[in-house]
């Protein structure tokens, strides 16, 4: 079975172009980055194309569950940086209260 991967980013969170090097080479395809944060809703579900998320770790209070990786949970008290969760398993994963979000899709 293909696991997800859960990567520190925090030292490359700031530069788009460093973020979609990254996400591609971990995925395999080549990704391109959504050009904004978004809010998770609670109990909201990951649409299918999207392969990678860059978490911020001080984000909204919640989490981000599913797929083979373990939670990895966000909030004021979790700590300052970003994580990409590369999602190699093909499976969903989905959101508990807010966090924040960027996505990565296949490139067209």
């Amino acid at each position: 079975m293909v696991k997800d991967e859960v990567t520190s980013v925090s030292d490359i969170a700031d530069d788009d172009q460093k973020l979609e090097e990254k996400a591609s080479a971990t995925y395999g395809e080549d990704l391109i980055l959504d050009p904004k944060e978004t809010t998770g809703t609670d109990f909201e579900s990951v649409d299918s194309a999207v392969c990678a998320i860059p978490v911020k770790k001080d984000g909204g209070a919640g989490a981000v569950t599913g797929g083979t990786f373990d939670n990895v949970v966000t909030g004021p008290k979790q700590g300052t940086g970003y994580v990409i969760i590369v999602l190699k398993s093909g499976k969903s994963c989905m959101f508990y209260g807010t966090p924040s979000v960027r996505y990565f899709r296949r490139r067209r």
